[in-house]
């Protein structure tokens, strides 16, 4: 397998006129003209062991901190009603969950029943396992989130995609996240762009955004040292800002910090917020 990247010759020139897009003025006096977020997420992933254990001082820490959108990766048996009453007693919300492709393929009725509790639009799909990463299955799984984009659409909701590295890998002559863009409808499936795997495929998403302009509902913020190691947001060498005056042409419009595997989940996100919003 090789490696294959979304950089034309002509994005350089082509995106430097449009450095500024999407950002805004409004939303409170955090707020800065070269942002193109006004709040910022958090993907619950990055502290799944302590919303397992504890959801109620979980969320309290976040509103703490600042947060205000909640993004889920499962519930760890916890009723929904139960949290979302918590999250509007703490002011916060959620846009998005992360649903699993078994879920997807056979309980996508109770998923859109729990999102709908939660108060969520987008649900994304956050990985496919290795046995699936050839051509003819990103097809078959293509056709399965046509099909659910078009129920979750009439439902009120939004169905996307969310990469790792490997979808840009080149098997058999294609790349699989090309198969994803081309094969689903535009109308139907969206995606979620994860910043630090997209950084580690050599991705450049200025050049994706201009391949697939307002497919993108939300991204993952999580930066990349040097060295490859997933870091705080601030601590490594991903150019967030030049990405994010791209989000208008992306169609971002929800942003959340995550970190895979922190030492401190607490601590890690802490700082990432306060480079982002500082």
């Amino acid at each position: 397998m090789k490696r294959r990247t979304f950089l034309m010759a002509a994005g350089a020139s082509a995106l430097g006129v449009m450095g500024g897009c999407g950002t805004s003025e409004t939303g409170g006096a955090s707020a800065k003209p070269d942002r193109a977020y006004r709040e910022l997420g958090v993907q619950l992933y990055t502290l799944r062991s302590l919303f397992e254990s504890d959801f109620r001082a979980t969320l309290k820490t976040l509103a703490d901190i600042g947060f205000k959108d909640l993004e889920f990766a499962g519930l760890y048996d916890h009723k929904a009603s139960d949290v979302r009453a918590y999250m509007d007693e703490l002011g916060l919300v959620s846009h998005s969950s992360h649903v699993q492709l078994a879920d997807l393929k056979d309980n996508f009725d109770k998923v859109m029943e729990t999102a709908h509790t939660l108060g969520q639009t987008n649900l994304i799909v956050p990985w496919i396992a290795p046995e699936l990463r050839k051509p003819d299955s990103y097809r078959e799984l293509a056709d399965l989130f046509n099909r659910r984009g078009e129920a979750a659409k009439a439902a009120g909701f939004v169905l996307a995609y969310h990469n790792h590295d490997f979808e840009f890998d080149e098997v058999d002559g294609e790349v699989g996240y090309d198969i994803l863009l081309s094969r689903t409808a535009s109308e139907l499936v969206k995606m979620e762009i994860d910043l630090f795997w997209a950084h580690k495929a050599g991705i450049d998403p200025h050049a994706l955004f201009r391949k697939a302009p307002g497919r993108f509902v939300a991204c993952h913020v999580k930066d990349r040292s040097e060295a490859g190691e997933m870091v705080p947001v601030g601590d490594g060498v991903i150019d967030f800002q030049g990405i994010f005056a791209h989000a208008e042409l992306a169609g971002l419009k929800h942003f959340y910090v995550e970190h895979d595997n922190p030492i401190d989940p607490v601590k890690s996100i802490t700082r990432s917020f306060a480079h982002l919003m500082g």
